[in-house]
């Protein structure tokens, strides 16, 4: 009990995250894809994810006069919960239910707000912590029945239909569930996090229909098997810094298309899920009618977990590569230690093997990386977004860096180019491993991170970033101004160890500014009797990163290279 939410360390070797909710957590697809990930890249974590969802469910106590039965309320089954499953976290996710298909009323809002802030209290009172999702949207272009509209705020009907229900929804019932999860976003202290599904969800929607202007998301209300997916990775990012681009090619398909391992992953959830819902117990007339006793699902289920691990292996070592072209060039894709990578090859290398390693923002303004591409240089990258060059991030870097020089015969020192926050990646992975480290070529970086995220200086900073990487790095609002672990910090190290440095920056930067970052960092090194070179741009904000030209980039990768000893 009482793991703490940071997300400055490794995936905890043991940890039990309850899931509350509506039927779209009863259904819990995206909660099998997560246990789908730790059974692949992290089989050694004994991370037990317990899906206590009930369809129909909410926080609030509400339910439309023609809903078949009264919904069900989180509240009534919460103390039975908690003790039953005795979680660390527990993730909750309510409000599609909670307006009950009706336009925006406040006292409807009332309601759901005091339900929330209730099951919030309790759970964080066990001991556990309390992780809320925004409610998903409403996607009214995927609704299959009839949509109403209404004619007042307090949703007058026209005189031939009854009332609201999830059979017959207000039309714009989406601008109630946007005001819902606003609040949910506002929570501040009140949770120990909070997590937006609703953007990504919309997002992906947009990017789809972009592709396709039929797209269906699911029926309006629950998310089809791509929605899972992307509930999935948000909760992978937000919880676990685990950020992931590339859609696993079991998240859509057909069950009967499925790898064997995937379809046990499935069977498992399905079996603890019934389990577990009818042994605490809940309301919803609809029982589970293939529910076993728990004790039984459980070793069922302990069982299946063994196949799954094994063979999820042997998929792995099957599919994880994937070879394809960028811009002419090979490509290869795979994971480390379940972070997402990639290598681009030359063609005809240069005699060494030297690599560029991007620290962050693969193929943004990439000229420097693409003239050295054709001289030969790989390219190489790993995902390890939105963990701001905490120790953590260093750690993954250096099993990073092990493998690709392994598996692509690399040369022992990379230079690595750290494009605004990557320059926190950058500076502190050569204080770390100075000698793995050839160059570092460092564009408009952060190299405070009270200038930004944290907007303690002459910057605006980012309330969102920064509280993600407070966390990281385990700091407060209160301890972060003394903090004294920024790549400013660490330069006498680098320094010693003569890294050149190439330093990019616009001296009209109002996000990251110049004085507090590449300058500073300038003027230190020169104390220091570091070898660095400071390129202003006269009048140049954060964007556009590196020169269109970049001849002098290129310039002094090479010089370095070349001066290696």
């Amino acid at each position: 009990m009482g793991t703490m939410f940071q997300r400055n360390a490794d995936v905890p070797r043991s940890l039990t995250v309850a899931f509350l909710g509506d039927s779209i957590t009863d259904n819990g697809r995206y909660i099998a894809l997560m246990h789908a990930y730790f059974s692949e890249h992290m089989p050694d974590r004994d991370v037990r994810l317990i899906n206590l969802g009930v369809s129909s469910e909410t926080a609030s106590g509400l339910s439309e006069p023609d809903h078949p039965f009264p919904r069900p309320c989180v509240h009534e089954r919460l103390e039975a919960a908690l003790q039953a499953s005795r979680p660390d976290w527990v993730v909750v996710c309510y409000g599609m239910n909670d307006g009950i298909y009706h336009p925006f009323s406040e006292e409807r809002f009332a309601a759901y707000k005091d339900g929330m802030s209730r099951l919030i209290a309790q759970i964080r009172g066990s001991g556990a912590q309390a992780i809320v999702m925004t409610p998903p949207p409403f996607d009214v272009r995927s609704v299959r029945g009839e949509v109403v509209s209404g004619s007042s705020d307090e949703g007058e009907m026209p005189q031939h239909l009854p009332s609201y229900s999830w059979k017959q929804p207000y039309a714009s019932y989406d601008d109630v569930l946007k005001r819902y999860a606003e609040w949910c976003l506002s929570l501040g202290e009140e949770a120990d996090a909070v997590v937006n599904i609703r953007d990504p969800l919309l997002r992906d929607m947009k990017k789809m229909r972009e592709q396709d202007p039929e797209y269906s998301s699911g029926d309006g209300i629950h998310p089809n098997p791509r929605g899972h997916w992307v509930i999935a990775k948000t909760l992978l990012g937000r919880l676990f810094n685990i950020t992931l681009e590339r859609m696993p090619e079991h998240a859509l398909l057909a069950d009967a298309e499925l790898p064997e391992w995937f379809a046990l992953t499935l069977r498992r959830h399905r079996l603890l899920g019934a389990a577990w819902k009818e042994h605490v117990g809940h309301t919803n007339p609809n029982k589970a009618a293939d529910a076993l006793p728990l004790a039984e699902a459980m070793k069922q289920g302990e069982e299946l977990q063994r196949r799954i691990v094994a063979l999820a292996a042997e998929y792995h070592r099957m599919t994880d590569t994937k070879v394809s072209e960028w811009s002419g060039y090979p490509r290869t894709d795979f994971t480390v230690h379940g972070r997402e990578a990639i290598v681009i090859a030359p063609h005809v290398p240069a005699a060494g093997r030297p690599w560029i390693w991007r620290t962050e923002f693969f193929g943004a303004f990439d000229y420097a990386d693409r003239a050295l591409l054709a001289q030969g240089w790989h390219i190489a990258y790993c995902r390890l977004s939105h963990m701001y060059g905490c120790p953590g991030a260093v750690e993954r870097m250096e099993r990073f860096r092990e493998q690709v020089r392994e598996r692509f015969a690399l040369a022992p020192q990379a230079a690595l180019f750290g494009f605004s926050r990557g320059g926190l990646y950058a500076v502190h992975y050569a204080a770390a491993h100075p000698e793995r480290v050839l160059a570092l070529y460092l564009d408009a970086p952060v190299l405070d991170i009270r200038s930004w995220p944290g907007g303690l200086g002459q910057g605006p900073g980012s309330a969102a970033e920064w509280e993600d990487c407070l966390a990281v790095y385990g700091l407060t609002e209160q301890t972060a101004p003394q903090f004294d672990g920024n790549p400013l910090d660490r330069l006498r190290l680098i320094a010693e160890a003569g890294i050149p440095i190439l330093l990019i920056s616009g001296d009209q930067d109002v996000e990251v500014p110049m004085e507090e970052n590449a300058a500073l960092m300038a003027y230190r090194m020169l104390e220091l009797g570091g070898k660095t070179t400071l390129i202003v741009k006269p009048g140049g904000g954060h964007h556009p990163h590196s020169l269109e030209q970049p001849q002098p980039i290129v310039d002094f990768i090479t010089e370095a290279w070349n001066g290696r000893v």
